[in-house]
């Protein structure tokens, strides 16, 4: 019985010697982690301004490197927060202030209102920029499927094919609606790739039409008094479906007021139509309709209604 004993008291022994030194395994684990831990947040910090100080082109973490950094310090905060009660968290967002992606400034589509006939030519131009310079720029696509041609189009920055300046940041494309286009409003995606494999993305939108549109029309006076011979102004603006020198005339009919039935409206310049007349003292009171007419070089026609008032 005493053999018994004296073993069972040795195995007890031994029992509490293994776990004592499991847990000393586990913590010095543990140290070793929060360590490595530190590290990977010191390195976060000063590694972005010392290559920047040594190098301008790799302060530009390539999206390799960045989710390497996102990947390692979302490791840190979990195994650290497993040990350690925080009180505010960390956004990486707020601790990485690198900017990787190009930048679209603007994107504008001229015209913006285009016939689908194959024809009429539209400039697409996308002025960008990247935080390592525009060099860094790879290249610049637009996707033309929604007006009927490629997906993946190349704009240009080399002063040719009517880019206007080469090297100035601004990108153009020319190009056209297809015939076999529905009419509507058409999204045009555009992206822009760095050479570190980052990628902006915008768009713009082109209202395919035939027809021009009367964006404004309105008579100055509106309401004059009757029995005497008043000087009125109609001005219009007028939107045309393509160039602005494809409309081919802007009428109205003044038949109303015994003056003529298409008397042609004089471009005031920036889209806009003026026509001076007097409306004859023998006009009664009432409302007298004026009827505008705008019709393009594609047949696309636009009639607008207005009224002037006679007062009684």
């Amino acid at each position: 019985m005493k053999r018994y004993k004296i073993q069972d008291t040795r195995y007890k022994q031994y029992s509490i010697i293994k776990n004592q030194f499991s847990k000393s395994l586990i913590i010095g684990c543990w140290i070793l982690g929060i360590a490595w831990s530190l590290y990977l947040v010191s390195w976060l910090f000063t590694a972005p301004a010392y290559a920047q100080d040594k190098d301008e082109d790799k302060a530009v973490l390539t999206k390799g490197d960045a989710i390497m950094l996102i990947s390692a310090t979302d490791f840190m905060r979990k195994k650290v927060g497993e040990l350690v009660s925080w009180t505010i968290g960390y956004d990486i967002s707020k601790i990485s202030r690198v900017k990787l992606t190009p930048t679209i400034n603007y994107i504008k589509a001229l015209p913006r209102r285009v016939p689908p006939d194959g024809r009429t030519i539209i400039e697409i131009l996308a002025s960008v920029d990247d935080p390592g310079g525009l060099h860094n720029i790879s290249g610049v696509r637009a996707d033309l499927s929604s007006i009927g041609h490629l997906s993946n189009a190349m704009l240009v920055d080399n002063g040719l094919y009517g880019d206007q300046k080469a090297f100035d940041g601004i990108y153009t494309l020319q190009t056209n609606a297809s015939p076999q286009v529905d009419f509507g409003k058409k999204e045009v995606p555009i992206a822009v790739a760095n050479k570190k494999g980052w990628l902006a993305l915008a768009k713009t939108t082109l209202d395919i039409d035939r027809n021009p549109a009367i964006m404004e029309a309105e008579l100055s006076p509106s309401v004059v008094p009757p029995a005497t011979k008043t000087k009125v102004v109609l001005l219009v603006s007028v939107e045309n479906s393509g160039r602005p020198e494809d409309l081919r005339a802007v009428t109205c009919d003044l038949s109303s007021l015994g003056l003529g039935k298409a008397l042609p409206l004089k471009s005031a310049g920036d889209n806009r139509f003026t026509l001076s007349f007097f409306v004859p003292a023998s006009v009664v009171a009432g409302d007298y309709p004026i009827m505008i007419h705008a019709e393009n070089k594609v047949g696309g026609i636009v009639l607008e209604e207005v009224a002037l008032k006679v007062s009684p």
